[in-house]
């Protein structure tokens, strides 16, 4: 049996060939097996991420209107409220200095009439019956909302 964290637990044989295991291993060796369990690396590639595309971090915006843009993955989007949901699908709440001015079943959010201020502006995703989903899955950045910022 081979496993990469027993590697450590075995010296070279006396002529150099294969390994001997190190006296008084096989009990730990047995213990930290079972302690291991399985591979979690399928668990993660399958928990939600959301990430903020636009706007950057310290970015002059315009406020009429504020154009978010996120991307989400492993996660889908909906405006239906759903009494246990599945753990994949939900939507988006915006934040503007921690008070919630929008919620959204697209990775695009456009909030009107944004008052020129400096603003933490955070997206956060929650699951169709509202709740949260756990472990938290978020993004914050900063921006300053300035007319001066709008084409014309």
């Amino acid at each position: 049996m081979h496993h990469p964290l027993l590697a450590n637990l075995t010296k070279p044989g006396k002529d150099g060939r294969g390994t001997t295991p190190i006296p008084g291993t096989a009990l730990f060796a047995l213990l930290l097996l079972a302690c291991t369990g399985p591979d979690d690396s399928a668990a993660a590639s399958t928990a939600p991420s959301l990430r903020l595309v636009s706007p950057e971090d310290g970015a002059v915006v315009c406020g009429s209107p504020l154009v978010v843009v996120t991307e989400l993955e492993n996660f889908r989007l909906t405006n239906e409220t759903i009494e246990d949901p599945p753990p994949d699908l939900g939507h988006l709440h915006l934040y503007l200095n921690g008070q919630e001015v929008a919620q959204a079943e697209a990775e695009t959010i456009e909030v009107s009439d944004v008052a020129d201020n400096a603003y933490q502006l955070s997206v956060d995703i929650a699951h169709a019956d509202h709740s949260a989903v756990e472990p938290y899955v978020g993004a914050t950045i900063y921006v300053t909302v300035a007319a001066s910022a709008c084409s014309s």
